[in-house]
């Protein structure tokens, strides 16, 4: 009996901490009554995804920290849309037919694309975390990532 007071109570503690720390505040999507899509195609040239990235401990000026964060966030928005845009190349390879001649440039454009992407919009909490939504814009983008040969 005792076992099972004790399971309970660690399954009790885990739910309720599983759900007090995931129903913090909330981030991205609406900022200032402004609804817009945070993660996705929005049209044939661009891309969007959200990202969050955090100051350096050791950092205490309030803009010092801000901005480590907000660079954290681009570098993880950066990572986040490369490896989105090699799974959506795998995902559809199956239906592609001669990609290989053009492939490898491509994905060297797209990867600088990426790099030459911007912020859309940021949001700072309390404690200095920074949320981004990264926006990537090229013509015929979503046509290249599916040519690009990612290897």
């Amino acid at each position: 009996m005792k076992k099972f007071v004790a399971v309970a109570m660690v399954l009790s503690f885990g739910i309720l901490f599983s759900l007090t720390a995931c129903g913090g505040s909330k981030m991205g999507g609406t900022v200032k009554g402004e609804t817009f899509k945070t993660e996705g195609w929005i049209d044939e040239n661009t891309y969007r995804i959200a990202a969050a990235g955090v100051p350096t401990r050791t950092l205490t000026n309030q803009v010092q920290r801000r901005e480590a964060a907000k660079r954290a966030a681009i570098l993880n928005a950066q990572y986040q849309v490369l490896e989105k845009f090699k799974g959506s190349k795998i995902e559809g390879a199956a239906g592609m037919s001669n990609f290989e001649m053009t492939g490898i440039a491509i994905a060297q454009e797209i990867q600088g694309t990426i790099k030459g992407g911007s912020v859309y919009k940021v949001t700072y909490d309390a404690e200095d975390n920074c949320e981004i939504i990264y926006e990537v814009k090229a013509k015929g983008l979503k046509k290249k990532v599916s040519a690009a040969d990612w290897e």
